[in-house]
């Protein structure tokens, strides 16, 4: 079953779409999907949409929110920042606690790009709350590029600080998103973190450097499953790149999970 939600966070209404397995005979596990940096909840090639609908049948219900300023959710994408996509994930994580349907004890976060980092972040401030942790390309990166050398996915935006803006593929992004980086360690965070953790990143990442994967798996050493796909790219663009990260995520949160 699909249907429509919305949450409020701070004034600010955050529209989802939740998919509930028929079965709910007992409290079943519940996965939290983070879109991306300029994307939505569906993600590329409705990758999140796929997923929730295999996790349901397996058993799994699922929530993909927009973030602030993404998608159908309230706020300005120039508005929002690193720590206010936490925020939203915190709130996310509320409301699937309040489902009476929810294990409280089989909650887990998958991210893409971006919400990768956010996911594994949200993961260790809140490590007693999440069962398991998956990630797709994780871009922590992101925030440490932007404030250490001024680039945004390998563009250069050094003039961020004097016109107060950059432009991130047509849209505007605010120069608070900037500034928040300082005040951020994705890694450190993510450190917190002790428990299961599933990645998947393409070897041929420009946007998103494996590297940032390579660290991940370093930080979490045997308790973290790490995927390399040959070839593969930011996006995942073929039958075989999207069937393997597809497959490796439905398969480490269905054993985590059921």
């Amino acid at each position: 079953m699909e249907r429509y939600v919305e949450i409020i966070r701070d004034g600010l209404t955050l529209r989802g779409m939740m998919h509930v397995p028929d079965d709910l005979s007992q409290p079943v596990g519940m996965v939290i999907l983070l879109h991306g940096f300029c994307d939505d909840r569906n993600e590329i090639n409705f990758v999140h949409t796929e997923l929730s609908k295999r996790l349901c049948k397996d058993g799994i219900a699922s929530v993909r929110f927009d973030m602030n300023g993404s998608g159908e959710s309230d706020g300005r994408f120039e508005d929002m920042t690193v720590s206010s996509e936490i925020k939203d994930a915190e709130a996310m994580l509320a409301y699937v606690q309040a489902q009476d349907f929810v294990d409280p004890h089989k909650i887990a976060l998958h991210g893409t790009s971006l919400g990768g980092a956010v996911a594994s972040m949200v993961a260790g401030r809140h490590k007693d709350e999440i069962k398991a942790l998956s990630m797709w390309c994780p871009a922590p990166d992101l925030i440490y590029n932007l404030r250490e050398h001024k680039t945004l996915c390998g563009t250069d935006v050094s003039d961020i600080e004097q016109i107060q803006c950059a432009d991130a593929e047509g849209l505007k992004m605010g120069y608070a998103f900037y500034q928040d980086c300082f005040q951020l360690d994705p890694y450190k965070d993510a450190a917190r973190f002790d428990k299961n953790v599933n990645i998947v990143h393409g070897d041929q990442d420009i946007t998103a450097s494996c590297q940032c994967s390579y660290k991940y798996k370093e930080i979490y050493q045997d308790r973290a499953n790490l995927l390399i796909v040959p070839g593969a790219e930011h996006r995942f663009m073929s039958f075989a790149y999207r069937k393997a990260r597809m497959e490796s995520a439905e398969n480490f949160l269905r054993k985590e999970l059921k």
